[in-house]
């Protein structure tokens, strides 16, 4: 784990023991800290050694490796202290599986054109190099002689983080790998080129494969990239003989290192920054409770009764602010859902209009063939076209609807923070008690999940339909035959529409109630904190002073702790600084 994620747990933990922090905040802080993942995708041509390059990352032939393409659907590597071999299908099932038996699910050998309906495949395993939330994905080979591997493999660019782009030193940079490129830049916000299959070559002969990779593309990115020759297969049979004469020969020590810089500098020095800042907000408020609680407890009884009665009155204001925000938020949230139907209707109506032109042209290339298969062939061909244009469409639009929930969140969080501020600041200018929020960006739990399950099986009046037509002369019924699997086709697009229009309804509905209950939460435990800090007060008044000097020892105990780990942090965020300079 990195150094300053470690003492951020830590810090944590001390927290969690602290009377008066927010212990649930604090856990969701841990869950983020320990959650976040790193996408890495692994993309490029067919043939350039992706697989076995994952395999030399992990250090452990699991994956299927071979010389034709192989990968035809998305494999994702995450940590996981034993391994387990998960394949989900597109109709939301999921099965377990042996690594022996992955290439039946993951290889166009296994599963041509991925007839198998595989979403992706999901491998846990207990890899050192994947212990710091990085995911490996394994994607299709782009410029095969399988088109939908190159479309699945331009789905996934949307999830990076970061992109290993694979060439091979003993061919030539193609045309397709520029085109690609273009796209990758899109998407990814750091670029790793290795230059595979270095160990095919003369040292003479790498310098000239580098430099002509290099000018390719350089022409390709308008910029010069930063390219490290590398042999995955070394890499991996040094990894398995444990040999680090293999490993240093295969020069991937030197990306592990460009990566792990990378992790722990541009990208996770992010998520640290934010994680700190939200406890130093914590740690201020729970500084507040105390001072609170102090004044209390030195307070006159009439004083600190009028002043009890007071916040009560804010905290009734705050609770109709909270109202009126839920019901702002609903009606912006009914606005995106607004905006995802016209998109969708949009879509809709276009693929309508060219998935009939689509299925004529596939009917006369295949007119030959018999009705009966004709019939089965045209079934698959409506199936598979328009599956791939919902999930190309649903891949894009998921993207933008993801952002532009994730700004409304943020906007209504920056006001949720600010009346939390304002009841604080209230509380303490009460007791005129000195107080500045820190302020942080809210750490919020990803709520927005994607499912729906395509549709594709013709109803029973088109079921009885192709029966009679098959039993007509092949002249007559051919060309009922077309007429009736256009209908079908329209229908299917009508269906997926429907299906989708609901998915992102319900999910945007679900979304928006959980952040506004994590909202409602964060308001009620403020209040609730200062109530709790102002009554202590009033046990002196009850006869309870041995309570009340209980109460001033527990202060002095929380101070030092808050104290220690405030110390701690400014120490992390300092590192942090100097590490991004």
């Amino acid at each position: 784990m990195i150094p300053a994620m470690s003492q951020l747990t830590a810090s944590i933990n001390d927290l969690l023991a602290v009377e008066g922090v927010d212990t649930d905040a604090c856990r969701d802080l841990t869950e983020k800290l320990h959650s976040h993942s790193f996408n890495i995708l692994v993309v490029g041509q067919f043939n350039r050694g992706k697989t076995t390059l994952i395999n030399a990352l992990i250090g452990e032939a699991l994956l299927p490796m071979g010389v034709i393409p192989l990968t035809s659907v998305v494999t994702v590597l995450s940590f996981g202290e034993t391994p387990i071999i998960k394949v989900c299908f597109q109709n939301g099932r999921c099965i377990e599986t042996t690594p022996e038996n992955l290439g039946e699910y993951v290889t166009e050998k296994g599963n041509p054109g991925n007839a198998k309906e595989v979403l992706e495949v999901e491998v846990s395993y207990p890899s050192p190099w994947l212990m710091e939330g990085v995911r490996l994905v394994d994607t299709p080979g782009i410029g095969s002689v399988y088109r939908h591997n190159t479309d699945v493999a331009y789905r996934y660019l949307s999830k990076a983080d970061a992109v290993i782009f694979l060439l091979s030193a003993d061919q030539p940079v193609s045309q397709a790998e520029c085109d690609f490129l273009q796209d990758v830049q899109e998407f990814a916000g750091k670029i790793f080129f290795l230059l595979n299959k270095a160990d095919h070559l003369s040292e003479s002969e790498l310098r000239d494969a580098v430099s002509f990779a290099q000018t390719t593309i350089t022409e390709a990115m308008g910029r010069e990239p930063f390219i490290l020759p590398t042999s995955a297969r070394l890499a991996l049979e040094g990894k398995l003989a444990s040999s680090q004469e293999l490993l240093d020969k295969s020069l991937l020590p030197l990306f592990f290192t460009a990566l792990n810089n990378f992790l722990m500098k541009d990208k996770g020095v992010v998520l640290i920054n934010s994680v700190a800042r939200n406890l130093q907000r914590l740690i201020s408020l729970a500084r507040l409770s105390i001072e609170l609680e102090q004044r209390s407890l030195a307070s006159p009884l009439t004083e600190l009764e009028d002043k009890i009665r007071i916040f009560e009155e804010k905290k009734r204001e705050v609770a109709v602010a909270q109202d009126e925000y839920g019901v702002i938020l609903a009606a912006e949230v009914k606005k995106l859902q607004q905006w995802v139907e016209e998109e969708l209707s949009v879509f809709k109506e276009k693929l309508k209009q060219t998935i009939s032109a689509a299925v004529e042209n596939d009917f006369r290339e295949n007119r030959e063939m018999s009705s009966r298969t004709l019939n089965a062939h045209l079934e698959r061909y409506v199936a598979t076209e328009i599956r791939e244009k919902f999930d190309d469409w649903r891949s894009v639009e998921d993207e933008k609807l993801g952002k532009s929930f994730d700004r409304l969140c943020s906007r209504f969080a920056s006001r949720i923070n600010e009346t939390v501020d304002e009841m604080t600041r209230f509380s303490a200018d009460l007791f005129d008690i000195p107080f500045t929020a820190v302020q942080a960006e809210l750490l919020r739990r990803e709520t927005l999940e994607f499912y729906y399950k395509f549709w594709s099986e013709p109803g029973s009046m088109m079921l009885f339909s192709s029966s009679l037509l098959l039993a007509l002369p092949k002249f007559i019924g051919d060309r009922l035959l077309l007429k009736k699997m256009q209908e079908y086709a329209v229908d299917c697009v009508e269906v997926q529409s429907g299906r989708l229009r609901y998915d992102f309804a319900q999910r945007l509905e679900k979304s928006a109630k959980v952040f506004n209950q994590e909202m409602t939460a964060r308001l009620e435990t403020t209040a609730k904190g200062i109530e709790s800090a102002l009554s202590k007060g009033m046990k002196r008044y009850q006869g309870d002073e041995q309570a009340a000097e209980k109460r001033l020892t527990a202060i002095s105990l929380r101070s030092s702790v808050l104290n220690k780990v405030s110390e701690e942090l400014a120490l992390i965020l300092g590192d942090q600084s100097d590490a991004t300079a």
